[in-house]
């Protein structure tokens, strides 16, 4: 493996795009990272914060101790700035800021340094990899341990978290009303799948197509209310003066009756999530929420099967509730095959139980990843 990536918070999401896109060979698990036989383009990853070509791999030891060959780091002629982030340790900023001045010691007669330190904890964030210009003047040792086993990089690439917020919160409209599906999240979604066209039944304000427009697949999407289709439309149009973009359409349909498009199709969505909580439900209310949203899901499902064709993939968040004893779910994966899906596998996580959420956070999405049988 020549490559790490360091990834997303919530690493078996991010593992799954992996997989998807580079296939199970090339992807190693690697603790909150993982090592790749391949290069990667980091911004077409939603779920990957850095990309660094590894330096060292193998037992855990003593950053000062391990075989780099420091002539290989980019050191300028004038001050250098550079940075450690250790992930997977058991450490504190004390440590790594102890770390990197004893590193300073062993680089001084190559030139002048200037130690980046984290603001908190073991590691570097993007914004002050990019504040402080590493990649641009200096660089950033990755350094991270898993069980026995340790990897240094120099990181390479570093996700462009600019352009992930202003396509976020720049858009004309947004909506909580139906959701704040995440970029990066929507960008993970649709690197699960691979046919040319993606479709998006559920369409929103247009978060799937957008990602899949910027991934270079044709979108098209639905939704069962007009207000919803105008945003998409003013909010891809909004996307297409800011980058190069193919064609895309979306059409007023109930997910539950849509004609899909005839050409190989994935479909990629933010399902509906139902009412926004503010506490746990109740034992009533959760068996409601729970029903409700089960029907919509397999009436859908049903309804999409007739149209498409053997091993056609569909990946949807549903929702999950948060209750006293843990995440409960609308229990549709024990019904996938009487409805005609299986869940694709990986062997870096359990598809069974992916759950994207937040801390505190009532409502959860689980990501479902179908492929029609």
């Amino acid at each position: 493996m020549k490559y790490l990536a360091i990834l997303g918070r919530q690493p078996e999401l991010s593992l799954v795009e992996l997989e998807s896109v580079f296939g199970t060979a090339a992807v190693e698990p690697f603790g909150q990272a993982a090592l790749l036989d391949t290069p990667a383009e980091i911004n077409r990853l939603g779920g990957v914060q850095k990309l660094g070509r590894i330096l060292y791999h193998g037992p855990v030891r003593d950053l000062n101790e391990a075989p780099l060959n420091f002539d290989k780091l980019p050191l300028s002629a004038g001050k250098t700035p550079f940075g450690l982030s250790y992930y997977g340790v058991r450490a504190t900023n004390r440590f790594v800021t102890a770390a990197g001045l004893t590193l300073k010691k062993r680089l001084k007669g190559k030139g002048s340094l200037r130690l980046v330190t984290p603001q908190s904890g073991t590691a570097l964030t993007a914004a002050q990899v990019k504040f402080n210009s590493l990649l641009r003047n200096g660089f950033e040792l990755l350094v991270v341990q898993y069980h026995q086993k340790m990897v240094i990089a120099l990181t390479e690439q570093l996700q462009d978290i600019d352009w992930y917020t202003a396509r976020d919160y720049e858009r004309p409209i947004r909506s909580a009303k139906v959701g704040m599906l995440p970029p990066k999240l929507a960008q993970i979604m649709v690197n699960t799948t691979s046919a040319p066209l993606v479709y998006d039944p559920f369409v929103g304000t247009g978060v799937v197509l957008q990602e899949a427009l910027l991934l270079g697949r044709q979108a098209q999407g639905s939704d069962i209310t007009a207000e919803m289709v105008a945003a998409t439309e003013k909010n891809l149009q909004w996307l297409d003066g800011q980058k190069s973009i193919a064609p895309w359409s979306v059409t007023l349909a109930d997910a539950r009756q849509v004609s899909l498009p005839k050409s190989p199709v994935a479909i990629v969505s933010e399902g509906y999530l139902g009412p926004n909580l503010s506490k746990l439900p109740s034992g009533m209310e959760l068996k409601r929420l729970q029903q409700d949203t089960l029907d919509l899901y397999q009436q859908s499902l049903k309804h999409w099967r007739s149209q498409l064709s053997r091993d056609a993939e569909i990946t949807i968040t549903i929702p999950v509730w948060r209750a006293q004893d843990g995440w409960k779910t609308t229990g549709i994966v024990d019904r996938l095959s009487d409805l005609g899906y299986t869940l694709k596998r990986f062997e870096c996580a359990d598809s069974s139980r992916l759950i994207y959420r937040r801390p505190q956070q009532i409502v959860g999405r689980q990501l479902l990843l179908l492929r029609k049988v």
